[in-house]
């Protein structure tokens, strides 16, 4: 059963892209259906959400990726479409040609060249961090103090991998970050392209915000299924510049993540 059928495509997205000649999908994420839409006038990435809580984050990702468009640091995609209908959220956005870092890690035995491609996303993190947040994605509330209301709503409202007691220590603990910068808000190695051993795109920005730098690098070096190795999480903070206290990679990876 395919994800997505082109009957199911809201009208406005189909007269957009022209004639649709066929769809094809990438390893689908738990969030949202994903299909690529192959048309005369090129290639689509169409996502598609149904439920409350998916809803909110593609409508969030949406609205970043539009207050965002004009920051070539991001490397995020250009939005063509937003359509909500009763039951489901449609987004259409730019194709780009490339697999996750976490494929490319999988396959890539050579070690100079994994390397490189972690540093590089370190790098590129740190240009996003010292981009110009747009306006729009400011808060006067702390990101910390957002994000802790957010995982208790979670918490309450939906199944999350945390519990009541790892909340209690994360609320106890004082994270407040000095200085707020924009970042992504999921930055890891399902996020990041990679194509011919470059990085081109960096996708799903729905947490996306003014927020503490310290979780989108947690979140990147991750020592997810053995494939970010402890040499590579050295090379990823030499491409950023700077790197985390185990402490603080525990707060926010092994701690905050967990409720969203």
């Amino acid at each position: 059963m395919h994800p997505i059928i082109v009957e199911e495509i809201p009208d406005s997205i189909k007269k957009y892209v022209k004639q649709i000649e066929k769809v094809t999908f990438p390893k689908q994420g738990c969030t949202s259906d994903v299909g690529i839409l192959h048309t005369a006038k090129g290639r689509y990435v169409l996502k598609r959400t149904k439920g409350e809580k998916y809803r909110k984050w593609l409508y969030k990702e949406y609205y970043v990726l539009k207050n965002i468009q004009a920051l070539a640091e991001c490397r995020s995609p250009i939005v063509y479409k937003f359509v909500k209908t009763a039951e489901e959220s449609w987004l259409l956005l730019e194709f780009f040609e490339g697999k996750t870092v976490r494929e490319y890690l999988e396959k890539e035995d050579n070690e100079e060249k994994r390397e490189h491609i972690v540093y590089e996303m370190g790098r590129l993190l740190a240009r996003i961090h010292d981009a110009k947040c747009p306006e729009q994605l400011v808060s006067k509330q702390l990101w910390i103090h957002r994000m802790l209301q957010e995982a208790e709503y979670n918490l309450i409202h939906y199944k999350v991998d945390g519990n009541q007691q790892l909340l209690k220590q994360l609320q106890k603990q004082n994270m407040i970050c000095k200085q707020e910068v924009l970042i992504h808000g999921d930055y890891t190695i399902d996020n990041v392209l990679v194509h011919d051993g470059r990085i081109t795109a960096v996708i799903d920005w729905s947490g996306g915000t003014w927020g503490d730098a310290r979780y989108d690098m947690a979140l990147a070096v991750r020592f997810e299924d053995g494939i970010f190795t402890g040499k590579e999480r050295a090379c990823f903070f030499k491409g950023y510049g700077k790197g985390i206290s185990q402490h603080e990679f525990c707060y926010f990876a092994e701690g905050l993540y967990e409720f969203f």
